[in-house]
């Protein structure tokens, strides 16, 4: 019996050569899975020095702006950093303490306190019922209320049992963080070396890797500051609100202004935790209290955050939303938040690479033509 021979595929029937291709295609499949495997697996396993080199970069990309500016003005760019970093760190660090102290108190109180009667709770949302009694619509909140307070009971004890865990969790995320941090004040000091990364790239496109990086810190840098700017100004609002309605307005506005500052998602869901504790602090103004509070959530919504994303990104609606599916369903949260500005910059790059392009194939026409 003659076998055709092995290396030529021509020799041999139509069908055992579709069923050597599909074997080869799955083999290549399974090899390409494995690999991704391991590349997955190296990523989960490298995490917390991924995250802490890419957290220096970006906040390096955000103290660049105020760095520049004081260089101009004749700083050194070593003391433009020290003074802009300490600037950052000082509202971070009250925050902080601020959120510690807060929720210290909060969980005491919830758990140590006497579990509300009825007419306790409906105390606490009267003004409520009042108020939507008011345009036609006759709701009992008592049960949905006490429905509500014992499910953050539960939680509170949870967290108050689970503290040395959480504790521990805490300590363990702050390696990463001075890491980042280490890093992000490295970074702005001496910028030169972030040149030594672009040196990975061929001799004729350093200068091409550095422009695409300047471009991709700058629209990152953009995003973020905006949006901080943006849950800044909400703060201040939910400040005046929270504290016209008897709540702690220190507090309502760190919360609100934290999650009007998440890109992407938190503009939605920033009017519920001022609102909540205007609300839970039942007090003699909280009608009042909650309509600032609901009233600047929509100027910032819906005025203010269009104005200050304008010009950022420069992409369509519909690529800004498949951009953020993607990355949410990629990355989670933080993929949804770092898939816009990403997509942004890589436009951005592409849009800044034709004039380059078409100069350079002029210069070779005229070239060609002496």
């Amino acid at each position: 019996m003659n076998l055709p021979n092995p290396l030529r595929s021509d020799e041999w029937p139509q069908s055992i050569r579709l069923i050597a291709w599909a074997t080869l295609a799955s083999l290549a499949l399974v090899a390409i899975m494995a690999g991704l495997g391991v590349v997955t697996t190296f990523i989960s396993a490298q995490g917390p020095l991924l995250y802490a080199l890419a957290g220096g970069w970006l906040l390096a990309a955000l103290a660049d702006a105020p760095i520049d500016r004081l260089v101009a003005r004749g700083w050194t760019r070593t003391r433009a950093a020290v003074l802009v970093w300490i600037a950052g760190a000082i509202p971070v660090i009250v925050i902080a303490i601020e959120l510690a102290i807060a929720f210290a108190q909060s969980l005491g109180g919830i758990i140590a306190g006497p579990e509300p009667t009825s007419a306790e709770v409906g105390v606490m949302v009267g003004r409520l019922s009042a108020l939507l009694a008011s345009v036609g619509l006759d709701v009992d909140l008592v049960p949905l209320a006490t429905t509500a307070i014992l499910a953050i009971r539960d939680v509170a004890a949870s967290v108050q049992s689970n503290i040395a865990a959480i504790a521990a969790g805490a300590i363990g995320a702050l390696g990463p963080l001075i890491l980042a941090i280490g890093i992000g004040v490295i970074l702005s000091a001496n910028p030169a070396h972030l040149d030594s990364v672009d040196q990975i790239a061929t001799r004729g496109r350093v200068r091409s890797a550095q422009r695409s990086r300047k471009i991709l810190e700058t629209i990152i840098a953009r995003f973020i500051g905006r949006h901080v700017a943006l849950g800044f100004v909400y703060g201040l609002v939910v400040f005046v609100g929270a504290t016209i309605a008897g709540a702690d307005g220190l507090l309502a506005a760190v919360l609100g202004g934290i999650v009007m500052a998440i890109p992407s998602i938190g503009q939605g869901a920033a009017v519920l935790p001022p609102l909540a504790l205007s609300i839970l602090a039942a007090g003699p103004y909280v009608l009042p209290g909650s309509v600032v509070i609901i009233v600047g959530w929509l100027l910032c919504a819906t005025q203010l955050a269009p104005r200050l994303m304008n010009g950022v990104l420069r992409l369509s609606g519909t690529t800004v939303f498949i951009a953020g599916s993607i990355g949410g369903l990629v990355g989670g949260v933080l993929g949804a938040i770092f898939a816009l500005p990403v997509v942004a910059a890589v436009a951005a790059i592409r849009r800044d690479e034709l004039p380059a392009r078409a100069k350079t194939v002029k210069r070779a026409a005229k070239s060609k033509r002496r």
